[in-house]
């Protein structure tokens, strides 16, 4: 088999991955039921993950960078921090809250944080991956202007982050439906200080 077809193989398991442990759980969803969804032999998957954790590693990983990328192009069609941020915050809305499944899978991964090193792992790229998306907005909103002079891009990074991860737990308590406009007018707030 070809590097390239070997590299289409293994994008094909992790998109079936990731439908696999969204739509039915890490505990439940099986390396079978990745397998069928894929179209391959359970075997495969072992060509390319050593365990079912290097599979949810790889899978949630992979989506997680895609969706990044998707929301880094739409920002940069925008004009003002404010118009920035607030399609970062519909690309995160869209991919966490109103994708069915992706909250409590989302959910899964914190529960395993505390023992399994690849779930930890996930946790602290996925966190690291939007603050560095909201450094770089924030940044380039004070030196445009934007926000004022001073602003703690850093800790306004941070309590983002923060405030995200609140939100999906809030969409998981089932209090209500989580609003992208709730969303935008928390995240504001941030700005206030």
């Amino acid at each position: 088999m070809t590097s390239e077809r070997q590299e289409e193989r293994r994008g094909a398991i992790l998109r079936a991955a990731r439908r696999v442990f969204v739509e039915m759980g890490l505990h439940t969803a099986t390396t079978h039921d990745v397998a069928r969804a894929a179209g391959v032999p359970v075997g495969s998957i072992y060509t390319y993950f050593a365990d079912k954790d290097e599979l949810i590693w790889a899978s949630i990983l992979a989506a997680n960078k895609e969706e990044t990328e998707a929301v880094l192009r739409d920002m940069q069609a925008a004009g003002t921090v404010r118009e920035r941020v607030a399609r970062a915050l519909a690309g995160w809305y869209a991919y966490t809250i109103e994708a069915p499944g992706v909250a409590a899978c989302l959910a899964e991964v914190w529960a395993d944080a505390a023992r399994r090193p690849l779930m930890r792992d996930i946790v602290a790229r996925r966190r690291e991956r939007i603050v560095t998306v909201a450094t770089v907005l924030f940044t380039e909103g004070v030196a445009a202007g934007d926000l004022r002079p001073g602003f703690d891009v850093a800790t306004a990074a941070r309590a983002l982050a923060n405030l995200l991860d609140g939100i999906v737990l809030e969409r998981l308590e089932g209090n209500g439906e989580v609003k992208l406009s709730d969303v935008e007018r928390r995240a504001w707030l941030l700005f206030r200080s």
